[in-house]
Parts: structure tokens; sequence; C-alpha cells
């Protein structure tokens, strides 16, 4: 969802007004992914009977956190390996736009900003919608199979990038793992928060692996 709301920006203010563009993308997905966490969490105990805690919104243990790095480092094989398959069978080296702007980005605010909202509100959000809501329903009614592989799915889809749809798929089965295997649903936050802070780290301090 991040990157699909930024994709459209990008089209509106084109690439080469990255660095304006992508601090008015971040608001606005800020303000859309809040609105639906707030509607899901205030509704979902309602429709489901079961409580938040019940959901997962509870304390994490050790041994959850350990299951959770484990995830993140699962989950960073089967996306990054996955998009070099990709690469290879189609003959590309494909980049998603938003890595595209924020390269073009050195203000230290704006970084700070960038890798805030990607390590921490973006892993908050999607968790909620994906796992903690669209998993949890696909679980309920088909088993896990049905309701990682619908999760995951949409999980890859809504970021809006068809050469990335699948590998994000995938890391979005391993987070329904993590989420089912911990009965947490903070455990496939620090999962997606500590994936996507690899992600942040070697874009902006080793960007040559990210090409």
């Amino acid at each position: 969802m991040l990157f699909a709301g930024i994709g459209a920006l990008i089209a509106f203010h084109q690439l080469h007004r990255g660095a304006v563009a992508l601090v008015p993308a971040l608001v606005i997905q800020l303000v859309l992914e809040a609105g639906v966490v707030a509607v899901i969490l205030r509704g979902l105990p309602v429709l489901s009977g079961f409580s938040l805690r019940e959901l997962g919104f509870r304390a994490i243990g050790a041994g959850q956190i350990g299951i959770a790095t484990l995830g993140a480092l699962i989950m960073a094989i089967v996306a990054n390996g996955g998009a070099s398959l990709i690469d290879a069978l189609f003959h590309t080296t494909h980049e998603q736009q938003v890595v595209q702007m924020v390269r073009n980005v050195h203000n230290p605010a704006i970084i700070a900003f960038f890798a805030i909202f990607a390590v921490v509100i973006a892993p908050i959000a999607e968790e909620t919608i994906f796992r903690v809501l669209v998993f949890n329903i696909g679980l309920r009614y088909r088993g896990f199979w049905f309701g990682a592989i619908l999760s995951g799915v949409l999980f890859g889809v809504a970021h809006g990038d068809k050469f990335e749809a699948l590998p994000l798929a995938l890391a979005g089965v391993v987070l329904c793992g993590v989420y089912y295997c911990t009965r947490n649903a903070y455990a496939s936050m620090i999962t997606h928060g500590l994936f996507n802070a690899m992600t942040v780290i070697a874009l902006f301090a080793f960007p040559q692996l990210t090409k």
C-alpha cells in the first residue's frame, strides 16, 4: 500500500521531482492507512467475536521475538531471491519507482522520515490489514494456506509493481507464518519492520547492493 500510494504520486509529480513528491506521498499514505487501521481495530472485535488481545495484540515474549527475527531473514531470502529470479527470467534489472525516488533524496530530515515510515509505521498498518484482518478471514473459513495465499497475494498486488508482486506475495506468506506461529500481531510487525530496515540500510549505506 505504501508503494502503491507513492506510485500514484510519482505519476503526478514525475520522477525528477522525487525528493519533493516523497514527503506528500508518505503523508497521504499515513493518513489513508491510519484511517483503515482505525476502522479495523474498531470493528474487527465486534465482527469476529474476538478481543484485540485474542487477535494478537498482547505482550510479546523473547521466544516470539526470536521467531520474528528468523522470519525477517527468511523473508529477505524469499523476497530478494524471488526478485533476482524474475530479473533473470525476464532479462531485466527492475527497480521499484520508490527506490528510484529515494536515491535522489539527500535531505537528512526526509531520509529520517522515510526510514521511520518504512520501519515502524508501514509494518504496523500493513500487518493489521493483511495479517490481522485478511489472513484471519481466510484462516477462519478455509484454513492456513488459503488465508496465507490470499493475504500474500493481496499484499504483493497492493504494492503496485508487477515485477515485485510475486516476491512480495511470498514474503507475505512468511509474515502469515510468523503471525500464526506466535499468535502475536507484534511479532509479524517486528519481522516486517526488520525486513524494511535491512532494505533501508542497504539503500543508503550500501547503494550498490540495491541496484
